[in-house]
């Protein structure tokens, strides 16, 4: 903050709901947030098969699992390779015990596979306890195969990232709105011409500074800024106004009210960067 809140009233009670907003989430929701608010565990459960790869517990390698005693072999004790050491569910983020099979509050992290594996070192055991793998593979050591829902669901994902990339690459540099004054009427003037006052505000989405002139592409009309001609800080906002006159002569009429569309283009060092239409209105004859 560099000025007074009381500046910007509306900012700063933002700030401060979200604030709020987060502070409870960590003192007091904590993982209801995941397990109740966030819908990916509800879409993870939909999404999930047999055949998904997830983070998982070896129960057929692990069970039955116990404490780990000097000189015992665990394999005539009965005992699988889980020590028990609870360090899986010590280093869950979700305070979860991953030991109990797949469960919506896992986020994936993994953190459990390495606690695991640094134990099962420490130990003389192999790796791999607790792993990415399959219901399957783990229940029939069946290898990991691609099937159909995972082609259908990276089709899926494919198309999103291209959607996502067009609308990246098919971005305008800036966006303009240009919008007749509220509550100002047309003007008349001198030599059977009318103009219309426009308010213009325009967003800078590169990370360069801009300098735009604004010119009207219709074959009629011209336009005159009120001011400079408008330079837009870099990723930052330029506001300005400008009047557009017209002949009468070249007014339409629309039913009872005067109504001519405008076409205006916003260029850069000669460079078109958008296109705009706006109204224009006027006396009745």
């Amino acid at each position: 903050m560099h000025e007074n809140p009381s500046n910007h009233p509306g900012l700063f009670t933002a700030h401060l709901v979200f604030s709020f907003a987060f502070y409870l989430v960590f003192s007091r929701i904590r993982e209801q947030v995941c397990t109740t608010i966030c819908p990916y565990g509800r879409l993870q459960g939909v999404l999930l098969d047999k055949n998904s790869l997830i983070v998982a517990y070896d129960y057929v390698r692990g069970e039955k699992r116990g404490k780990l005693k000097a000189k015992e072999s665990r394999k005539e004790a009965g005992k699988g390779d889980c020590i028990d050491c609870n360090q899986c569910v010590n280093v869950c983020p979700m305070g979860i015990d991953i030991r109990n099979g797949t469960q919506m509050e896992c986020t994936n992290c993994t953190a459990c596979i390495d606690a695991c594996n640094f134990m099962m070192r420490n130990v003389g055991l192999q790796e791999g306890l607790i792993r990415m793998d399959s219901e399957e593979g783990i229940a029939n050591s069946k290898p990991f195969k691609i099937t159909a829902r995972i082609v259908v669901y990276t089709s899926v994902l494919l198309v999103l990232i291209g959607f996502i990339f067009a609308l990246l690459l098919m971005r305008t540099d800036i966006e303009t709105s240009i919008l007749r004054t509220p509550g100002v009427s047309f003007q008349e003037l001198p030599d059977n011409k009318v103009s219309n006052l426009y308010n213009i505000k325009m967003i800078n989405k590169t990370s360069k500074e801009i300098k735009i002139k604004i010119k009207i592409l219709s074959e009629y009309g011209e336009i005159k800024l009120v001011g400079k001609e408008p330079v837009i800080p870099s990723q930052g906002t330029a506001e300005t106004a400008a009047f557009i006159i017209l002949s009468k002569a070249d007014i339409t009429k629309v039913k009872t009210k005067i109504k001519t569309k405008i076409k205006i283009g916003v260029y850069s060092d000669d460079k078109e960067l958008e296109t705009l239409t706006t109204s224009f209105i006027g006396p009745l004859n």
